[in-house]
């Protein structure tokens, strides 16, 4: 073979070899490009789900502070809204009225501020009676309890809402409800306690007047009344045992007494008839004609 012939096959075995080997190294980088790729898809699968999830949680919570908006709807606060509590228990509250929407047989909620603005202290609701462009008086719409409302010589920041959500509402009412038996409770509980208090007066009564009958009253010693009554039944039932242990006694030792004497009695006819068998015999009288013939 011409020597050109044999350099051309080694340059193509020599190109064969490379174009294998090169085959094998772009099969290998498209390989980890693939895998690259797959991984990278699975990664933007989750990102996206955590977006939609992220998206659904902001929605979510959006409409809950919507709804806790709603509920709460509009408050009034500021260095000009001041409310104060009269003699009669009612709120007069500046700085809110009909230029705010409020209006007469409206509820109102009025809050204390506290030192904070994130704290503050419900004063209560109350029913509006008056409705000025800047003033609203109003009255407690609760049953109104000793302490709850006392009067201020100074008015007070305050804050003002017109709704709160329906269920803080209930639970008002709930407590309310809840306040309401509590205080009945109590005031049967005062009523029996003094039921309680006057029975035990007269039980204390009846027991002294018991006493009295059984030991005596040393108040009746002047008084012209039967003994038993001074003395008591005690003194007097031991009296009277005394007496009949007495005439008991005294019976029993007549008893006795007749006893011996009726002994004596006996022992003397024995001796008399003993001494009537030692007198003589009269004699013996003779039989008559008229027996014999018969």
């Amino acid at each position: 073979m011409h020597i050109s012939g044999r350099i051309f096959g080694f340059i193509a075995v020599i190109l064969g070899l490379a174009s294998v080997y090169l085959s094998a190294k772009a099969m290998g980088v498209r390989q980890a490009w693939m895998e690259k790729a797959q991984k990278n898809e699975e990664d933007l699968k989750k990102k996206q789900q955590l977006a939609i999830d992220a998206r659904a949680e902001r929605d979510k919570k959006r409409a809950e502070y919507v709804r806790a908006i709603v509920g709460w709807d509009r408050f009034y606060e500021g260095p000009n809204v001041q409310a104060g509590i009269d003699q009669d228990g009612g709120v007069l509250v500046d700085g809110v009225g009909t230029a705010n929407g409020v209006r007469q047989e409206d509820v109102i909620y009025v809050f204390i501020p506290g030192q904070d603005a994130a704290t503050s202290t419900f004063l209560g609701a109350f029913k509006v009676t008056e409705a000025a462009d800047a003033r609203v008086r109003g009255r407690p719409h609760w049953r109104v309890r000793q302490g709850d409302l006392a009067p201020t010589n100074q008015k007070f920041l305050a804050r003002v809402r017109t709704l709160v959500p329906p269920r803080y509402q209930a639970e008002l009412a709930s407590l309310d409800q809840q306040l309401l038996v509590v205080e009945q409770s109590y005031t049967n509980a005062v009523a029996d306690k003094d039921f309680l208090a006057q029975l035990q007066d007269r039980t204390n009564l009846l027991i002294a007047d018991r006493n009295k009958e059984l030991n005596g009253d040393p108040d009746l010693a002047d008084h012209e009344v039967p003994d038993v009554y001074k003395v008591g039944l005690l003194a007097s039932i031991a009296k009277e045992e005394e007496v009949r242990n007495a005439a008991l006694l005294e019976g029993d030792q007549l008893l006795r007494r007749l006893l011996k004497t009726r002994q004596t009695l006996e022992s003397l006819i024995d001796s008399n008839r003993e001494l009537t068998k030692t007198l003589p015999q009269p004699p013996a009288t003779p039989a008559t004609v008229g027996v014999n013939s018969r």
